[in-house]
């Protein structure tokens, strides 16, 4: 068999294994499995692996490609393949080879291992909620049918459960009152009679909307206006279950076109392994985890451009939502500027707070809850972190404030000291035995 060439699934006792093609990184991986919280587990496609072997017929691989979907329902990044256990060291690298080299011939033959995804309007796997239940008819009195929801593309988000992205005007009759025409966000919930009900998100105008307690949690004024101009918290909040009445930790957003408060359990969200083909780093993780914008460097985007964005975890988006250029530069503006700190060697240094400990008072902030100005952050580097560049390695003493490479003197110092060590390390001549 050619390196391009594959054999698609046919009928018989083998059983199948699904193989996950990573886009912006161009790498086939082999599923291993679920963990308990949805997330995909997989190992590489090696011949023999330890696989998640499933019948190519039976009821769990629908249930595994609905679940699937359901899970990256925002994910364009990923497509799910499925093929025989035997093949599938061959077929995973086929499927690389045509992701990097596309040909008519190598196309044809991955769309016939191809798991197609489940967004069908015909098709009900990974929906929350049955489109069949649901009376159109009442919500086309008020401008809103299901072929407007798929032109915007908001169909499969609310028949998974989720708020619409976009807003839509509505007006009309309902049950013997007038509506006035008003723009809304529109999201489903099950009825305990199990009927499907539509619920209209208007936009609110209750400018103290932020000053009253959230299901017990009063917000600062700090997180008033991260919430107000931001769109997040910025920080984990702890407050009353509704349902339980014990407490709980959660995120808080404010949706920026109906302001309407949301919250996420935080002990319920994790935080993804990359975002656009950059890992993220368990100092990235641990922001995000404590609600906190983070900015991520050369992210991998669909049109082939590398940039930076700010992210954050947004209870509206219940995840990871890129923060719109508004919030961004709310968040660069209102950063609150500290001087005078010191760094692990007592050597003082400027910079702003981060997200997370804004609205700190200026002599309860430590170095950990600042970043470095760009004049500093080599000075940081080097005598905190232990950091050094071709200009520093050679460096035994803390650099000063603002300083980014030695001294002419620090440098000669250097010198020396290499000098003397050259030397000692030099073995001495013999000068013969005396008689």
């Amino acid at each position: 068999m050619s390196e391009n060439r594959m054999t698609p699934p046919t009928e018989g006792q083998e059983k199948d294994v699904l193989l996950v093609l990573d886009k912006q990184q161009g790498k086939v991986s082999a599923v291993k499995g679920f963990d308990k919280e949805g997330n995909l587990q997989t190992v590489p496609p090696i011949q023999g692996g330890e696989f998640m072997q499933v019948d190519r017929n039976g009821d769990i691989i629908s249930n595994l490609v609905a679940n699937f979907y359901r899970k990256f329902q925002d994910t364009e990044g990923l497509a799910l393949f499925r093929c025989k256990a035997s093949e599938v060291e061959q077929n995973a690298k086929a499927i690389e080879n045509n992701h990097r080299h596309p040909t008519p011939e190598g196309d044809k033959q991955v769309e016939a291992l191809r798991v197609p995804k489940p967004d069908n309007p015909e098709s009900k796997q990974g929906y929350r909620f049955d489109p069949a239940k649901i009376d159109w008819e009442s919500l086309k009195k008020v401008g809103i049918t299901a072929e407007t929801l798929k032109n915007t593309k908001d169909y499969d988000r609310v028949m998974r459960g989720y708020k619409s992205r976009n807003t839509y005007t509505i007006s009309g009759t309902i049950g013997g009152f007038y509506l006035r025409p008003t723009d809304v966000k529109l999201s489903f919930y099950q009825a305990k009679d199990g009927t499907i009900v539509p619920k209209l998100h208007g936009v609110q105008q209750d400018e103290k909307l932020l000053q009253r307690p959230y299901n017990g949690h009063e917000f600062s004024k700090q997180e008033q206006g991260n919430l107000q101009h931001i769109g997040n918290l910025g920080s984990v909040a702890q407050i009353t279950d509704p349902k339980s009445g014990g407490q709980i930790p959660v995120f808080i957003s404010r949706d920026r076109h109906t302001h309407e408060l949301e919250y996420m359990r935080a002990d319920k969200w994790k935080c993804p392994d990359s975002v656009c083909g950059v890992k993220v780093s368990p100092e990235q993780k641990a922001a995000f985890e404590a609600g906190k914008a983070v900015k991520m460097e050369n992210l991998q985007f669909k049109d082939g451009t590398k940039r930076s964005a700010y992210l954050q975890v947004s209870a509206v988006e219940r995840g990871l939502e890129f923060l719109p250029k508004s919030a961004v530069q709310t968040l660069q503006q209102g950063q609150q500027q500290v001087t005078g700190v010191k760094d692990e060697k007592g050597v003082e240094f400027n910079g702003h707070v981060q997200p997370g400990a804004q609205g700190k008072s200026p002599d309860k902030v430590q170095a950990k809850d600042v970043t470095p100005a760009s004049e500093s952050r080599t000075q940081v580097a080097v005598n905190t972190e232990g950091k050094t560049n071709e200009a520093t390695k050679q460096t035994k003493e803390p650099l000063k404030q603002g300083q980014d490479k030695p001294t002419a003197k620090q440098r000669e110092k250097q010198e020396k000291t290499q000098d003397k060590a050259l030397k000692a390390d030099k073995p001495k001549k013999s000068k013969g035995m005396k008689m």
